[in-house]
């Protein structure tokens, strides 16, 4: 557990030196790519993050708060439903801890639990603890981001999802023409 992140660290101060880091995006920034691996440590191509209001968790199996974290934003799915797609990102464990850790934690309906075993994800996206939460918008945008997990945590998660949907809708309806004169 305390290797995986000792590694991670590591992987991540290396890069660092090595001047590979580019800047952390910030929130108005598009969301970088996300290249990951399947839950059985399967590459994937890369996943879409637009057409739809998207959270992003970057997380590992060891850290409690991320299983605090894991339980709010289950509830937030079953709140939101389908108009919210979540994207959970183990960093820096394969599939075998990812499965021990989904036996006791399973995903919420829908959701895609992903590997970025390399951390390299983390690292393009700036996430500098766990858990770090990302909402992006249908257009591929950062919004919101939250670092770490505390007191407020879902609800913040919540208003925010709330004013990105209304957003979603206002700009997706149609604009209604004048009444004639």
């Amino acid at each position: 557990m305390a290797t995986a992140a000792a590694a991670l660290l590591a992987l991540l101060l290396q890069s660092q030196a090595q001047g590979l880091a580019s800047p952390a995006p910030a929130i108005g920034d598009p969301a970088p790519a996300l290249v990951v691996e399947d839950s059985d440590g399967r590459p994937l191509p890369p996943v879409d993050l637009t057409g739809h209001v998207t959270v992003v968790d970057f997380f590992a199996t060891w850290c409690q708060p991320c299983k605090l974290a894991h339980r709010d934003l289950a509830a937030l799915a079953e709140t939101f439903g389908g108009g919210v797609t979540f994207h959970f990102v183990d960093v820096g464990e394969g599939p075998e801890a990812l499965r021990r850790f989904l036996a006791g934690w399973p995903p919420p309906k829908g959701a895609r639990v992903l590997l970025d075993r390399a951390g390299g994800n983390a690292q393009r996206w700036g996430q500098d603890r766990f858990p770090t939460t990302f909402l992006v918008d249908a257009g591929g945008v950062i919004r919101h981001v939250n670092r770490g997990w505390g007191d407020g945590y879902r609800a913040r998660l919540a208003r925010w999802l709330r004013a990105m949907l209304m957003a979603a809708t206002a700009t997706a309806a149609p604009a209604r023409a004048a009444p004639p004169r």
